[in-house]
């Protein structure tokens, strides 16, 4: 299935908490699923565009005191029903795709150095996003769902273990990659020391 057919799940999903435009769609999915799952104007937009045609949101314009109106998109009962069947199906295998282990494994016609550069750099990477995740996990349960549009926050205790599972996923990927970076880190300075004899 293509990626933008799984856009349109996201995008149930949040329609599933209220109605939202847009952007209210875009800022709520960064501050929410953004750690697992990237959504981009560029997919949200016209993937509502097309579930406008299939029945599957509808869109009301609402007008504001002074603001231009407002593309408001609800989800419907066909909608729903379709979100409701994703979730309840299996999800698609992804493959491994990783350049840093593409680049590695060819490590023997470059420098130890440049491989050390790679490592550490993909260790510090994956130290600030520990940190963030766990900034996340630390605000989950007293935040009291304020990144939550007002209407949805009776449904954030409900979503709450459900999303400390999302975050706890990226903090045991992330510490696992950070390992296996000082793991490759040793196992390099034994190759180094090895080739200098």
């Amino acid at each position: 299935m293509a990626r933008t057919n799984k856009t349109q799940y996201a995008i149930l999903g949040m329609l599933n908490y209220q109605p939202m435009s847009g952007y209210d769609i875009k800022k709520i999915s960064d501050h929410s699923i953004g750690h697992f799952w990237n959504e981009n104007y560029g997919n949200i937009y016209p993937v509502l565009k097309r579930m406008m045609k299939e029945g599957l949101v509808t869109m009301e314009l609402q007008q504001g005191d002074s603001a231009p109106p407002r593309k408001v998109y609800t989800i419907t009962v066909k909608g729903r029903q379709v979100f409701l069947d994703w979730l309840a199906g299996s999800p698609e295998r992804q493959i491994l795709r990783k350049e840093l282990l593409l680049q590695l494994f060819f490590g023997q016609w470059i420098s130890f150095e440049t491989i050390e550069d790679k490592l550490h750099s993909e260790s510090a990477f994956c130290s600030s996003m520990i940190k963030n995740l766990q900034q996340i996990m630390d605000h989950l349960e007293d935040d009291h769902g304020k990144n939550l549009p007002e209407q949805s926050v009776g449904t954030f205790a409900a979503g709450l273990p459900y999303w400390r599972m999302t975050v706890e996923f990226g903090l045991r990927y992330y510490q696992g990659i950070r390992e296996w970076c000082d793991t490759s880190l040793h196992e390099l300075s034994q190759i180094d020391k090895g080739e200098k004899r």
